[in-house]
Parts: C-alpha cells; sequence; structure tokens
C-alpha cells in the first residue's frame, strides 16, 4: 500500500448536516421516522474510518503500479479494490438510499452523500465502481417491472453484481438523442446492437456480473428523443430464478488511457457482434432518455460533492506543508529570520481560498441533497413542489460552478507546496489529474450553463429562482447592521448584478444579440455559484457568531466557529466581487468570438 495522504476531518460535514441545515427535521418525515440522529452518525463515522484506514492507502497505488488494466479482451480493477468491495459488502455501503425492500438502506441522500464524501476524499477511482450497480437498480426500482426489480436489484444493492450507464456513442457525445444503438422486438426481449465509448466500470472483475443499462432505438421508433428507450443489458444472462446463464454477446473492446483516475476503467463497448445480446425493456417504449436523465442529474450532483470532497482533502494537505515547510523570510524584514510558510500573507490567502471553498462548495451541495430529500419525504405538496423545482434550479449551477472551480483549487494546492506540489511524492497532482474530468462528465459546462438559463430560471414561472432570490433579500435585510454588514452589502450589490443580466437575457440579448445568451451563459452561471456560495457561508457565520459566544476561547470548537466566520469574510471580500467584474464584461456586449471569421481563428 501507498503513503495514506487523507488529512481532513469531520468538523465542517457534521456543521452543515446539525447547525446549519438541521437535518434532524428529516426525522419528522414518515419516510425517515425509523432512523434517529445516532443511526445517521453511525454511518458517518464508519464511512470516514473506512475512508481513511482502508481506501485512502491505496489512492497512489491505483494511479500508478495497480491501475485498470485490459488484457486478452478482458478488463481488470486494480487488485486492492478487492479488499475494498469485500468491506463493502460486509458493512451494508453500496445501497444507503435504495429501497429497503431490495436491502438498500434508505438513509435521507444528504447523510448517505456526506457518508460517501470521505469515501470520495481517500480514492474516487473505487467510487467508479461501487457506485454504478446501486445507482442503475434504482432506475430498475423506479421504472421496471416487478420480474426485473426481483431480478437485478437485490444483488445490484448489496454489491453481488455491478453495473455501467451506457448512453454516449462515437458520434453522438452530448446529443444523445441522435444515438444509432438498435433494439428488435424477440418474444419477451429484445435484440440489442451497437456502440458505446466512454462507458465508466463497463467491464471489470470485481463482481460475477454486470448490468448495463443502455440507450437504443427500437426498430421503427421516431428519429428524436421520442425514439429512445432504455434497456437492462447484463453481460452475461439472468435467468428466470435469478441464476447465471450464457455470456450475453456483451464484449469490452478496450479501456481509454486517461489524464487521471487510471484506477477506474473506462470502456469502449459493443453490443450483439454476434447477434445474440439481449435486453430487457425498462418501462415504456420512447421514454429512454427521462428515464436516464434522472441519472443523469443524480451524477451531476455527485459531481458537486466530488469537487467538495478534493477540495477538504487539497486543503488539508496544503495546510499541514504550510505549518512545517520553512522558506524565506517575512516580506520587509530585514533580519533574515526564516519563517514557515504559512506566515506568509500569499500563502494564506492561498489556503483561505481553498478553506472557504471547501466549506462552501459543501453546504451548497449538501442543501441540494437536502432539497431533493425534502421533495420525496414532504407530506407538504407546495413544499414538495418548491423543494423539486429548487433542486432543478441548483442542479446545473452546482456542477457546472464546483467542477470548474476544483481545476483551479488544485491549482491553488500546487502552488502553496511549491515544487513539490507538482511532483508524485504528494497527491494534489494527481487530484488535479482525477478533476480535470469533472466539468465534461454528465454534460460540460456549457450545457450546464444552457441549461440554467434556458430552462431552469425561468421553470414554473420562475418559482424555484424568484423564491432563492427572496430568501437572500431576507438575509440581505436582516443583516445591513453588525459585523457582518459590508459582507452583506457586497452579496447585495453582486444579487443586483445577477438580476440586471437575467433581465437581459429576457429583453435584451434576442434577435440579432441572442448569440450573446451562449456567449455569456456560463459567465452567469459563475455568478450564481459565488452568490449562493457567499449566502451560504454568510448564513454559516451567523450561526457561528452564536454558537462561538456559547464556549469558552480555548474550547476546540472557538477556533472552528472563529474559523466559520472568516472564512464567510473572505469569500464576500475576495471572491464575491468576481461576480461584478463577470457582468461588466457581459454588459460589453463583445461578439468578437462570434463575428470574427473562421480564418482569422
Amino acid at each position: 500500500m501507498g503513503n495514506n495522504h487523507f488529512k481532513r476531518d469531520d468538523r465542517d460535514v457534521y456543521f452543515v448536516l446539525k447547525e446549519h441545515l438541521k437535518i434532524d427535521r428529516l426525522l419528522g418525515h414518515k419516510k425517515f421516522a425509523d432512523f434517529t440522529m445516532a443511526d445517521f452518525e453511525m454511518v458517518i463515522d464508519l464511512a470516514k474510518k473506512i475512508a481513511r484506514d482502508e481506501i485512502a492507502p491505496t489512492f497512489q497505488d491505483t494511479d500508478r503500479d495497480d491501475c485498470a488494466r485490459f488484457e486478452n479482451g478482458r478488463v481488470y480493477a486494480p487488485h486492492c479494490f478487492r479488499k475494498l468491495w469485500e468491506i463493502f459488502r460486509e458493512s451494508s455501503l453500496f445501497a444507503l438510499t435504495q429501497g429497503q425492500e431490495y436491502g438498500g438502506q434508505g438513509l435521507p441522500l444528504v447523510v448517505a452523500e456526506a457518508a460517501t464524501e470521505f469515501f470520495m476524499s481517500a480514492n474516487f477511482a473505487f467510487g467508479t465502481y461501487s457506485g454504478m450497480g446501486p445507482g442503475q437498480g434504482a432506475i430498475i426500482e423506479s421504472y421496471g417491472t416487478q420480474k426485473q426489480k426481483d431480478l437485478f436489484c437485490a444483488k445490484l444493492y448489496d454489491g453481488t453484481w455491478g453495473g455501467a450507464m451506457a448512453l454516449t456513442e462515437p458520434d453522438a457525445g452530448s446529443d444523445a438523442h441522435l444515438i444509432t444503438a438498435k433494439a428488435v422486438k424477440d418474444g419477451e426481449y429484445y435484440r440489442v446492437t451497437g456502440s458505446k465509448v466512454f462507458i465508466t466500470s463497463g467491464d471489470h472483475d470485481l463482481t460475477e456480473n454486470i448490468v448495463h443499462l443502455v440507450l437504443a432505438r427500437i426498430e421503427g421508433a421516431p428519429q428524436g428523443a421520442k425514439g429512445v428507450s432504455l434497456f437492462a443489458v447484463p453481460m452475461t444472462w439472468v435467468n428466470d430464478d435469478g441464476s447465471l446463464g450464457a455470456a450475453n454477446d456483451v464484449t469490452c473492446v478496450g479501456i481509454e488511457h486517461k489524464m487521471g483516475l487510471h484506477g477506474s476503467a473506462t470502456c469502449q463497448m459493443s453490443y450483439g457482434d454476434n447477434g445474440a445480446c439481449r435486453g430487457h425493456l425498462i418501462g415504456e417504449p420512447g421514454m429512454g432518455l427521462a428515464y436516464m436523465f434522472q441519472m443523469v442529474n443524480v451524477a451531476r450532483m455527485a459531481v458537486g460533492l466530488e469537487c467538495a470532497a478534493f477540495t477538504a482533502n487539497i486543503y488539508a494537505n496544503a495546510l499541514e506543508y504550510a505549518k512545517q515547510r520553512v522558506q524565506g523570510t517575512r516580506y520587509g524584514d530585514r533580519s533574515g529570520k526564516r519563517v514557515r510558510i504559512i506566515e506568509h500573507p500569499e500563502v494564506r490567502r492561498l489556503l483561505m481560498t481553498l478553506k472557504a471553498y471547501a466549506e462552501g462548495m459543501r453546504a451548497l451541495v449538501y442543501r441540494g441533497y437536502l432539497c431533493e430529500d425534502i421533495a420525496h419525504a414532504s407530506e407538504d405538496d407546495a413544499e414538495k413542489q418548491l423543494a423539486n423545482d429548487s433542486l432543478a434550479l441548483f442542479t446545473p449551477i452546482i456542477k457546472g460552478f464546483t467542477s470548474e472551480r476544483i481545476w483551479e483549487l488544485c491549482s491553488m494546492g500546487i502552488q502553496v507546496l511549491g515544487g513539490y506540489g507538482y511532483t508524485s511524492e504528494y497527491p494534489i497532482e494527481q487530484y488535479a489529474r482525477d478533476c480535470k474530468i469533472f466539468s465534461i462528465w454528465d454534460g460540460t459546462t456549457y450545457v450546464q450553463a444552457i441549461d440554467l438559463v434556458g430552462r431552469k430560471i425561468g421553470m414554473n414561472g420562475g418559482r424555484a429562482f424568484n423564491a432563492w432570490i427572496d430568501e437572500m433579500k431576507a438575509f440581505i435585510a436582516a443583516h445591513r447592521g453588525g459585523d457582518l454588514a459590508p459582507d452583506a452589502a457586497a452579496l447585495e450589490q453582486a444579487l443586483t448584478a445577477m438580476l440586471e443580466v437575467a433581465r437581459m437575457y429576457a429583453v435584451e440579448f434576442t434577435g440579432d444579440k441572442a448569440d450573446l445568451v451562449p456567449l455569456t451563459a456560463s459567465r452567469f452561471l459563475d455568478m450564481c455559484g459565488e452568490i449562493a456560495v457567499a449566502h451560504l457561508l454568510l448564513e454559516q457565520a451567523v450561526i457561528a457568531q452564536r454558537a462561538s459566544a456559547q464556549v469558552q476561547a480555548d474550547h476546540p470548537d472557538y477556533a472552528f466557529y472563529m474559523g466559520k466566520i472568516a472564512s464567510a469574510k473572505f469569500f464576500a471580500r475576495n471572491v464575491l466581487p468576481a461576480a461584478i467584474g463577470r457582468k461588466a464584461a457581459i454588459d460589453m456586449g463583445d461578439m468578437t468570438a462570434v463575428t470574427l471569421p473562421e480564418e482569422y481563428l
């Protein structure tokens, strides 16, 4: 096993869950009435222990010597993942949120994902295997027949079988409605043929079977999205009694050679080369994209969690190094006394940026998961609808904003370590390589931005967007005085700028200026992300101010709460002003990138 670089703790996780979001309110809903807060803490504590002691030591090994590999037509996962797989099976950690009827834990998403954050910090490559089976099972449980549920769900939930999501084709990419994979009715089942690329965990040796959810077009179906259906295609056929049958004509033809995530097998898959690949139609014909995008949206939220998880451990490693490394003298100090680099203002700036983003992204993602829990559990129809709308609004912000920032934050972490940050002795260079896919997976940042601007802001008459704006305005009004007054004012200024851009999209960026919408949408998404994080951090600062007054200055929580207040102030005063600059650029209405003749590029 390699070095263990798992340095982070759980204090902020519990702060967000208990003190900020107050998730104990979920216990009042029938769906979660059988749980206690002690149950939630037990799961999170177990996850942290397994992440630290078992998963984290595999982080660098699976990037170098024990990578995923393709040999003689088979894919082999890192050898060390076999032990982790058994630990997950013994601890029932695969299906934390899935239905209890088929062996899932039935936990609230916000609790399960808080636990999962530790796994992602430790070695995300393992999560690309462990998370896929339960995800596929949840779709089958939601839309499949009783027979399909009985055949697949329990074994996908307990880790006996793995899963894969087969959307992307070589010539379709994000245009999922243009897929060419075909399905032909054959009695109770369908014969499936086609090729898919970039299929995470499409093949490996950790389980006896892998169930692929495949998008394909039924013979005679119309072109476009309405002609796409969803099929459960096991690599080994599953007989009606649940036993395994013959190989199902599903083959991996190779794995991608990637910049990072070398422990994760990203496969090129072929279905039905010999005409013998069978699949189960899931749900109704023509509903494949609608079903699949339920899982895509789950994956988009997961990207936000991955970014928060990476940032937390990057920050912890950079902070430890900065406290120990002696280098240089203080600016203006002519004594020649060398100091630890944490004493240099620039290093402090980098560390505070990492700290504020780690805490802010976590709050943003956890809030999204809480919205989803409320949408599923509330008995109040209005509350359910607003929570569902809010989740839809925040999903592209969470996915797009965090996945762009993590690349920058990796750079900052490397910068703190200096030359050592660029070496493989320390973990941050690997985080940088592993994280870059996040802004591409499950729809690029531009896809998220256009979704936000073109659909989510105005969805249901702008109900969720307006509720969010009203929430922030109420916070600003309540904190115009006192210690956080300058920060509330900065939030108000940024919010005003964001609303002016939203108005321009609706009124001014039309006709011959229509190209300004796609040209500026990613900047607008960043504005929304900066404002959302600033608001959440300031909410946390208010809580921390009250809580710090209840503890003595020598209590560990006192320093933690003071740090929370500092994070909010730093972000509001150093990061949030960028939103104003983004609006200034959008106001310019510059069309150079669009109008420039192609030959000038």
